[in-house]
């Protein structure tokens, strides 16, 4: 599977998910200061599953109806870099298709939600 990280994963996270072995960009790297419209083409276009913070994708998503690969949206208090990287790789490790899902990650929670 690959990734996108929107703007706001820090890119330290980025890169300890690199080193993992992960594959994933850096939306701040690949084109800083796009839309989130842009972003969810972006992933698409690239076949990458988008990881972010933003709650506005879901509405792009369910209401707008946008075509994606795959959403993980973290809600949860993103207390350190740590922790944040902790919470992504416990979420990756779950056998879970998600590139045919919208993830929310909660601090005790995965919910999945299938998307056609």
């Amino acid at each position: 599977m690959k990734f996108l990280a929107d703007e706001n994963i820090p890119l330290e996270v980025v890169d300890k998910l690199k080193k993992d072995g992960v594959d994933i960009i850096s939306a701040s790297v690949v084109n800083p200061g796009i839309s989130d419209e842009a972003i969810l083409s972006l992933a698409k276009s690239k076949r990458r599953i988008l990881i972010t913070f933003d709650t506005d994708f879901g509405k792009l998503i369910f209401n707008g109806k946008k075509e994606n690969c795959g959403v993980i949206l973290l809600r949860f208090i993103p207390q350190t870099i740590g922790f944040i990287y902790s919470m992504i790789r416990k979420v990756l490790s779950k056998t879970v298709d998600f590139e045919k899902s919208f993830c929310v990650v909660e601090t005790l929670r995965l919910r999945v939600i299938r998307l056609q």
